[in-house]
């Protein structure tokens, strides 16, 4: 089962899927008494992870160039741009490079946009956190739209995609090979009932779009224009008749019973695209949300950390399963040696107390077995120290809710020796350098790699950060030593831009190691130590 919120502007629409079948569809009013049943609805409903697609007319697109610079100064002066531009709709921004231009100085060609009204979709926003949904994302219609212009081979060229979401609205979007480039929505007068005249009147309002395109400069004055238009066969049969071919512009019609058979969609509504949009967007290629901060979606994030430690788990366990029957069959060999040692050491004892002086070399060879039992039980012992318990004891440690936030992006592990007083005496990593027949305990000894949500020159936070990690693991009992090897940020003064002109700093080619930090862990082996 999948879920989709549609939010048009005004209502919420929750798209329910089995397989490629729409299940269900239920909408809210944004009246008290709707928003009161969302909640409901919410609180009774299994809590999957959903998606949130909005199509509204308060969203705004625009193309602007930027220099060819290097990705820090180039976002720099992409920041600049969206708060001159959606200053009240930071957390509701987006931007893409969709291209660099061909002539002069070849500036790069960057789509940004915004949803100019946040405010409209905030209740709806407060219900589904108060509700606790595992949120994933939310994506724009317009920019989703993309996905269907493979379907229509519309993808090259210039493509105006005219399409019907809603009874009250029509939207117009504008592509080049595949990137949009503008998206508009109007208003239809919902008293028409007449198709013909609803045809005639999105006829118009598509004439006026390619006007303001041509004014604006985005389409030359001469330049040709796909035109696909998607709606009902009965829809389609009126525009048909509004709508002309000329030197310039080409009208391609696209009933949405052939779309939804083309995706293989089933019990989508025929009349209007919402359906079509929503299903592309729960199975678009490429999964980042649109808009909205991450700490929107910290518990879809949550989510999949806890399946991903639980897979891990799993795997580890197999692991380990297959780890002890190999121990287990080298112990029970392990066993009859030391069991054939122990009885041809009795014997000796026996033999060198009859006859001493006749068999003194056998009373020394006696000693030596003796020292061999010994050191079979030093291995035995020493030899409980591996990978398994240590991982084991570490995902425990970071399954705790106070860790949901770090990422761990990988470990090495290997075993050290300790002293009498449980001090690390082969510092050395390497399994070649480790004695598993000292008498002292072996301890475990590991790198972890991992990264933080961290603000890039926010030094405190991160050290904040950095200390509660550290403070959790030394809380554990079997942990003896943790030692930070690198912070989330980079301290160095010259490793920031921190001009105004946009230039980079002499490292800008450097890797930037934001939000990633290093830990040394000495942990005891609960069973040896």
């Amino acid at each position: 089962m999948e879920r989709l919120f549609y939010f048009t502007g005004y209502r919420l629409i929750v798209f329910h899927w089995k397989g490629q079948r729409l299940d269900g569809v239920v909408s809210f009013e944004p009246i008290l008494k709707d928003l009161s049943r969302f909640k409901d609805y919410l609180h009774k409903s299994v809590n999957i992870p959903t998606k949130l697609l909005v199509d509204v007319i308060e969203e705004d697109f625009r193309v602007e160039n930027v220099p060819h610079v290097g990705v820090k100064d180039r976002k720099a002066v992409i920041d600049r741009l969206l708060d001159r531009y959606y200053r009240s709709s930071k957390e509701y921004c987006y931007d893409e490079v969709i291209g660099r231009k061909k002539d002069g100085r070849k500036d790069d060609e960057v789509l940004i946009g915004a949803m100019t009204n946040p405010a409209l979709i905030q209740p709806w926003m407060s219900i589904i956190d108060e509700c606790d949904v595992s949120l994933s994302g939310i994506w724009s219609s317009p920019l989703v739209s993309a996905e269907l212009l493979v379907k229509l081979n519309a993808n090259k060229g210039v493509t105006l995609l005219v399409s019907q979401a809603v009874k009250s609205n029509v939207r117009q979007t504008l592509f080049r090979d595949g990137k949009l480039l503008s998206s508009r929505q109007s208003v239809i007068n919902q008293e028409i009932s007449d198709a013909g005249k609803i045809a005639e009147h999105i006829a118009g309002e598509v004439e006026r779009t390619l006007i303001f395109l041509r004014n604006q400069d985005m389409l030359s004055a001469d330049e040709p224009i796909n035109v696909h238009i998607i709606g009902s066969e009965q829809q389609l049969k009126a525009l048909s008749r509004a709508f002309a071919n000329d030197d310039r512009q080409t009208v391609h019609s696209h009933s949405i019973k052939k779309i939804a058979s083309k995706l293989k969609i089933e019990n989508v509504d025929e009349e209007f695209s919402d359906g079509i949009f929503a299903w592309l967007c729960l199975h678009q290629k490429i999964q980042l949300s649109h808009y909205g901060e991450r700490k929107l979606f910290n518990r879809y994030y949550s989510l999949l950390a806890s399946k991903a430690l639980f897979a891990a788990s799993v795997l580890i366990l197999v692991l380990g399963f297959l780890l002890t029957e190999a121990n287990i069959s080298s112990a029970l060999g392990d066993k009859e040696a030391i069991d054939i040692v122990k009885t041809e050491e009795h014997e000796y004892k026996e033999i060198y107390s009859a006859k001493f002086k006749a068999f003194e070399k056998v009373f020394k060879n006696a000693e030596v077995m003796n020292s061999a039992v010994e050191l079979a039980n030093n291995i035995k012992r020493n030899s409980q120290t591996s990978p398994l318990g240590f991982m084991l004891r570490l995902s425990q440690i970071f399954s705790q809710k106070t860790m949901s936030e770090i990422h761990i992006d990988g470990i090495k592990w290997w075993p050290v020796n300790t002293d009498k007083n449980n001090k690390i005496i082969n510092a050395k990593k390497g399994i070649n350098k480790i004695n598993f027949t000292a008498t002292t305990p072996v301890f475990h000894q590991a790198l972890i790699d991992g990264r933080i949500n961290v603000a890039e020159n926010n030094y405190r936070e991160s050290i904040n950060q950095i200390d509660m990690i550290t403070d959790a693991l030394m809380s554990d009992p079997a942990i003896e030593n943790v030692e930070v090897i690198s912070m989330p940020v980079d301290l160095r003064s010259d490793s920031k831009f921190s001009a105004q002109s946009g230039l980079e700093s002499s490292n800008s080619k450097e890797q930037d190691l934001s939000g990633k930090f290093t830990l040394k862990l000495t942990m005891r082996n609960k069973d040896n130590g």
